[in-house]
């Protein structure tokens, strides 16, 4: 696991997003970070976000059983499978994507 945080955290300024922690492959996480970006420029609320992003992961190649959380402030403490875990921040909002299951 591979966790990122503070003024050291990686982000990529064409894309604002900070990567916080990650568990899974360069590979997936180009294909999540295209899915949270999408659902942002087309979802307003932070639940109709988080349901595009899973609806995307769960008909991804991935399989189902994916769970995302999108918002502002909130706690977490998940199980999740081998290299199926992200948190980053985009802008103002924070995203939680994890594989359970």
């Amino acid at each position: 696991v591979a966790t990122v945080s503070g003024p050291d955290a990686m982000s990529d300024k064409k894309s604002e997003i900070i990567f916080k922690n990650v568990d899974m492959t360069d590979e997936l996480k180009e294909v999540l970070v295209g899915y949270i970006e999408e659902a942002f420029m087309t979802k307003q609320r932070p639940k109709d976000i988080a349901k595009e992003i899973r609806s995307k992961c769960d008909a991804s190649a991935e399989g189902k059983f994916w769970n995302v959380v999108v918002g502002r402030q909130y706690g977490s403490d998940v199980t999740h499978m081998a290299k199926k875990y992200m948190s980053v921040q985009f802008r103002d909002m924070f995203v939680l994507v994890w594989k359970s299951g």
